[in-house]
C-alpha cells in the first residue's frame, strides 16, 4: 500500500470513526420523513439519493437535534423543515455550495421559520429573538433573519465593543456585498429586514439606519420598502 492509500484510509477511517453510535433502534426513527425527503430529493434532483442507511439515521438524528434547540420538535415540524428546504432550495445551492444532507443539517442549526416571510407585515423580530443566538457564529446569515439593527446591537455585546466602533465595522463588511448579484440579493433581505423591523429604540446600534446605511439602499431604489 503506497504512501497516498495509507492517507486515504486514515481519512476514511476518522470519518467513520466520527459518526455518532446508531442503534438498531433508530433505524426506524423518522421513517415517513426519510421517506418523504427521498421522493421530493428525486423529484427536484432527478437522482435518487445514494446514502447509507447508517449515515441517513445519523444525519436525521442531528437534524432532530439542532432543531429542538430553537422549537418543541415533533415529526411534523420535521417535515415543515425538509418542505422548506426543498422550497428555498436555491438559497441552500447558495449558502452551502450544495443540496445534501450534510447542508441541509448545517441549517437546522440556525433555521428560521419567517426566513424570507416578507408578507407577514405581523411578524416583527425583537432584541429578545437574539437571546440565544450567537451572533458572531455567522453575522451575514443573521443579518438576513432579524436585520442588521438588532443583531448589530446584540454583536456589540458579545465583542463588548462600543456602537460607534461596530458601525464602522459593519458598514465596511457590508460595502464587500456590492460587488456581486448574489451578495447584493443577500444585502437586499439584510435591508429589508432591517425595515420590518423599524422602529428601533434609543439602544440599538444604526437605528438611524435609513442614513447610516442610505449608501446602501441606492442599489434597490425601485422597491416600495426601500423609499
Amino acid at each position: 500500500m503506497n504512501e497516498f492509500e495509507n492517507k486515504l484510509v486514515l481519512i476514511l477511517n476518522d470519518w467513520y470513526n466520527e459518526l455518532e453510535p446508531v442503534e438498531e433502534s433508530d433505524y426506524v426513527k423518522f421513517t415517513f420523513s426519510k421517506k418523504k425527503f427521498k421522493k421530493m430529493y428525486l423529484q427536484k434532483t432527478g437522482e435518487f439519493l445514494n446514502i447509507s442507511q447508517r449515515t441517513e439515521t445519523v444525519y436525521f438524528n442531528k437534524i432532530a437535534h439542532n432543531l429542538s434547540q430553537n422549537y418543541t420538535f415533533t415529526e411534523e415540524l420535521l417535515d415543515e423543515f425538509l418542505v422548506w428546504c426543498f422550497t428555498n432550495y436555491d438559497y441552500l445551492i447558495h449558502k452551502f455550495k450544495g443540496f445534501n444532507l450534510n447542508s441541509i443539517t448545517a441549517l437546522s442549526k440556525t433555521w428560521d421559520k419567517e426566513l424570507f416571510s416578507f408578507e407577514d407585515e405581523n411578524v416583527k423580530k425583537t432584541l429578545k429573538d437574539l437571546k440565544h443566538i450567537n451572533v458572531s457564529d455567522n453575522v451575514f446569515d443573521c443579518f438576513e433573519i432579524y436585520g442588521i439593527p438588532l443583531c448589530a446591537t446584540k454583536l456589540a455585546r458579545e465583542k463588548n465593543i462600543s456602537k460607534t466602533q461596530l458601525e464602522t465595522i459593519v458598514i465596511n463588511k457590508l460595502r464587500a456585498l456590492t460587488n456581486k448579484n448574489d451578495d447584493l440579493s443577500r444585502l437586499k433581505n439584510m435591508l429589508r429586514m432591517t425595515v420590518e423591523n423599524c422602529p428601533y429604540s434609543s439602544e440599538i446600534v444604526l437605528r438611524d439606519y435609513k442614513n447610516k446605511l442610505s449608501e446602501f439602499f441606492v442599489y434597490f431604489s425601485g422597491e416600495i420598502w426601500a423609499k
